[in-house]
């Protein structure tokens, strides 16, 4: 199969996107049994991504990240 991090990673954060619009959008509510376990996953797989993003990203001052895209207003 080879090296097939960059698809795995695309498919999980699509999906990531959808759980996110379910949870905005009223398709899984406070306390409601729908989408829990989808809800925990996603929690854990962000909970180990974002702190190395961070990392990564921090041990990189110099580079260019692009603008941000939803800023303080």
């Amino acid at each position: 199969m080879g090296n097939q991090t960059a698809l795995v990673l695309s498919i999980v954060f699509d999906r990531l996107i959808v759980l996110r619009n379910q949870l905005v959008h009223g398709g899984a509510t406070w306390n409601s049994s729908v989408n829990r376990a989808q809800v925990k996953d996603g929690a854990n797989v962000l909970s180990k991504f974002v702190p190395v993003l961070i990392d990564l990203m921090l041990s990189q001052p110099e580079r260019d990240f692009g603008d941000v895209l939803y800023p303080v207003v």
